[in-house]
């Protein structure tokens, strides 16, 4: 009977049953949220670390490709772009409308800093008003790549920076910036960045460089017939219908005097939006130092320019008209002013090279890679039956612009065609048939041409 008694007498009462239950039920339910809150916390984490990357991003006729950050909230154009002298590839983070918080660039430079990896990076630094917090190197694709890490507390901006030389003087930086977001996102992406990166020297700017330095080496005033070289060809459409002119002259002086070497060009397109383009030319036999001056004329008005190079490796520009402006640039070795690509013409044929780079120095001082090719000589329409020789000229700056150039037996153009949006054919001919086709310029024309007495 006790143990009965106590039974029942300790036995809950069925309300306090349900409470324990409900009790129970609720903590089960809070335990559920919190692992859920754990999970979503994962997810967010997982979805930010697990970045996606774009396929490898080449830069022709480089040897260079990387790989950026694309989707999930970066985006990317996926190209290359050619500006100031310098291949840029972007990727900007921004998941939502409104100002991005991280981007990242890799940029391929012409010319190489001279400045040692710590000072380029110490400047980089400054570029934010940021700190160096850690540095080191880490090699990616066969570069030994120098790093910093930048920061920038007051406005939670974290920086890494990468630079890594290139053979021929070129050099790549990585650049990527975060800012009031997850601290290590910065980071994640650089060496992602790093682990896609794939660079293999193709020779190409190599051999550039060395039919650059033989055209040096021997100097000028050896490519020219009796110290000068004069060549005039008229600019006619697709259709054979005549659009304008173009003359240049190039004379040796043959006085010993620091710059020996003189040039002078004259450029037509007429029409309704028509065009005209003076260029005066002046160095030493060695190309050690130049003076490249262009004037030019259109419907938007007169602009100038001025590329000087004082000592080798380094060119300034300055510009006039409706912008004015001075930039200094770095060459690399196969840097030539393209007042000289006969002399380049000339050279792969004496030394048989097939493909190579050169980085034209145009007069407005626009530097631009270009992949010289010598290839099959046909005779096609184009051509005609005096083809011994054809080369095709790809600009590699994004344009599409392209040109094929055919040389006689004795090794002078006689022929070229230049193709971008549309096709023009240049035909060699004298001063005097420019005069008689367009007489209204008759006194410029005969002015350019008395650099040759």
């Amino acid at each position: 009977m006790l143990r009965t008694r106590l039974s029942i007498t300790m036995a809950p009462h069925m309300s306090d049953i349900q409470k324990m239950r409900k009790l129970g039920g609720d903590k089960i339910g809070l335990l559920g949220l919190f692992a859920l809150a754990l999970l979503a916390a994962r997810l967010t984490v997982a979805w930010k670390s697990a970045i996606s990357f774009s396929e490898p991003i080449p830069l022709p006729h480089t040897g260079l490709s990387v790989s950026m950050p694309m989707g999930k909230g970066w985006h990317s154009e996926g190209r290359w772009e050619y500006t100031d002298n310098t291949f840029i590839v972007r990727s900007v983070f921004a998941p939502r409308s409104g100002k991005p918080t991280a981007w990242a660039h890799c940029q391929y430079r012409l010319g190489a800093d001279t400045a040692a990896p710590d000072v380029q990076l110490e400047r980089k630094a400054s570029e934010v008003d940021g700190e160096i917090v850690k540095t080191g190197q880490v090699q990616a694709a066969d570069l030994t790549v120098h790093w910093a890490r930048v920061e920038r507390p007051e406005i939670l901006l974290t920086t890494f920076s990468g630079t890594a030389r290139l053979p021929n003087e070129r050099q790549l930086d990585i650049e990527v910036h975060q800012i009031m977001s997850d601290p290590e996102l910065s980071e994640r992406v650089f060496k992602r960045i790093l682990e896609g990166l794939s660079f293999k020297d193709d020779g190409l700017l190599e051999g550039g460089a060395e039919v650059t330095a033989t055209i040096k080496g021997k100097g000028i005033n050896n490519y020219l017939d009796n110290h000068n070289q004069q060549a005039a060809f008229l600019i006619k459409g697709s259709a054979g219908q005549l659009l304008g002119f173009t003359m240049d002259v190039l004379v040796d002086s043959g006085k010993d005097v620091r710059l020996n070497v003189r040039a002078a060009g004259l450029l037509y397109i007429g029409g309704r939006n028509a065009v005209e383009q003076e260029t005066s030319f002046q160095s030493s036999n060695n190309l050690d130092e130049f003076t490249y001056r262009s004037e030019v004329y259109s419907g938007e008005g007169r602009s100038g320019s001025e590329v000087v190079q004082d000592a080798p490796g380094t060119v300034t520009v300055r510009t006039s008209g409706p912008r004015t402006d001075a930039k200094a640039y770095r060459l690399g070795p196969a840097a030539l002013p393209d007042v000289f690509f006969d002399q380049v013409f000339r050279q792969m044929l004496d030394s048989d090279k097939q493909e190579i780079i050169v980085d034209a120095i145009d007069a407005t001082g626009k530097i631009t890679p270009t992949f010289v090719s010598r290839i099959e000589a046909m005779n096609d329409i184009v051509a005609g039956s005096d083809a011994a020789y054809v080369f095709n000229l790809a600009y590699l700056d994004g344009r599409g612009f392209s040109q094929q150039v055919y040389l006689d037996a004795q090794g002078k153009i006689y022929r070229s065609l230049i193709q971008q949006e549309n096709t023009y054919v240049l035909d060699r001919t004298s001063i005097e048939d420019i005069v008689k086709e367009f007489p209204e310029h008759a006194e410029r024309i005969l002015r350019n041409s008395q650099m040759l007495k």
